[in-house]
């Protein structure tokens, strides 16, 4: 195995102190020695493992994954540090300068691509993918990794496991339960794909420079299958962001908006037996799939 030298917070620190941070990529390295390792572990790494990182940055935590011996794919838009990746000479880590939501994964291209695939992804590889996600983008690379309700991404069979760093409050969405008070549409998106956990917090002083909020770990487990039965699934996605753009009206107000009569809606309330007054944030993502399936216009 590669010996790679395990650096301390404070040479973290350092590291990072020494480095331009761009404010409008986001960059917020972490330092924190003990919370690296417990990220890394999360992932359960394997030598036999494929593991792609977004946003390596400086590679602290890219350090702790190439000891494993895995394939690592480190996929990062800062060209300053891609140079300084380079210089790590990290076993068995291919660097990809670009955007990570322009990169396939299914390929290891590129969508725009000036450049050939360093690692190229065959279809029965299983992926693991990390990174500490820059907390403007969080949404869209969600999106890119997992898909719509709907439209799963095309490479999503392929990952067995997804661990990512996060603000804390959209961490607390992703694991939500109905009812309390961060659930959100982000809630459903993921249990509609993933079994989540939220693994631990992380205060805004493990990060230099400090962020304004506080960040968490979580552990996101692709399923074989959405875990619902359900005759139009993407109209279940639209039945789900007619219930959450006005998080105030109740849902049988809300849904009007997709062009189904008033009456009719309230007649599957009654046939459902859900509660007249029910907003969208108390239904799990199995009631949504029967509310689906019986509105006049979800078998279309």
């Amino acid at each position: 195995m590669t010996i790679i030298q395990n650096l301390s917070s404070g040479q973290l620190l350092k590291l990072a102190r020494s480095f331009q941070t761009k404010k409008n990529l986001g960059q917020h390295f972490l330092v924190d020695a003990e919370a690296l390792s417990k990220i890394c572990a999360a992932l359960q790494p394997k030598e036999t493992d494929t593991i792609l990182e977004i946003g390596p940055g400086i590679g602290f935590l890219t350090r702790l994954l190439c000891q494993t011996e895995a394939n690592v794919v480190a996929v990062e838009l800062d060209r300053e540090s891609v140079s300084y990746l380079k210089t790590l000479k990290l076993g068995k880590l291919a660097i990809k300068h670009g955007d990570f939501l322009a990169y396939d994964i299914n390929s290891g291209r590129f969508r725009q691509g000036e450049q050939e695939a360093w690692v190229e992804t065959p279809n029965d590889q299983r992926l693991k993918i990390i990174g500490n996600v820059p907390y403007q983008i969080t949404g869209l690379i969600l999106s890119h990794l997992l898909g719509e309700i709907g439209e799963p991404a095309p490479h999503l069979q392929q990952i067995d496991c997804i661990v990512l760093t996060l603000q804390k409050e959209v961490a607390q969405r992703i694991v939500a339960k109905p009812g309390s008070k961060h659930y959100a549409r982000l809630s459903l998106l993921i249990s509609y794909f993933c079994k989540a956990e939220l693994l631990f917090e992380l205060p805004a002083n493990c990060f230099f420079p400090a962020p304004k909020v506080d960040s968490a770990v979580v552990r996101l487990y692709p399923l074989a299958a959405p875990p619902v039965d359900c005759t139009n699934h993407k109209f279940l996605r639209k039945v789900i962001k007619a219930g959450f753009a006005q998080r105030r009206k109740m849902l049988r107000n809300a849904l009007t908006s997709l062009a189904i009569p008033q009456d009719q809606i309230n007649d599957v309330f009654k046939e459902l037996r859900f509660d007249p007054q029910v907003r969208a944030e108390t239904l799990s993502l199995q009631q949504f799939a029967l509310l689906t399936n019986a509105l006049p216009i979800g078998n279309q």
